[in-house]
């Protein structure tokens, strides 16, 4: 039979957070008012390992902000990166900092 060993280089802890949490709403409202459609929740981020690291570190609830397209190929030879996706990011960010004061309540 065909034998084959494993060595793990590299590795980290899979993210998953609580969707239900006011982040996120501030997060989708944001999203919303730039794409005009309200975003879905995708459970992508799994080669950004900081983010659990920052929710076990400060006992916050940590949200990726949309600013990429399906199709940048992350982390291929090929990446790109549209600018008006930069643009909307920014646009996202600042209005989900918006959203997020205007949270009643803990964050």
């Amino acid at each position: 039979p065909n034998k084959m060993n494993v060595t793990l280089l590299h590795g980290a802890k899979a993210w998953l957070s609580d969707p239900n949490h006011p982040n996120f709403a501030a997060a989708a409202r944001a999203t919303e008012k730039v794409y005009g459609l309200l975003p879905d929740y995708t459970r992508e981020g799994g080669s950004i390992p900081i983010t659990t690291a920052f929710e076990e570190a400060t006992q916050m609830n940590v949200c990726l902000l949309p600013v990429g397209a399906c199709d940048d190929m992350a982390h291929s030879q090929n990446e790109k990166y549209n600018k008006k996706n930069l643009v909307n990011g920014v646009k996202v960010l600042g209005l989900y900092l918006h959203e997020l004061g205007e949270l009643k309540g803990p964050k």
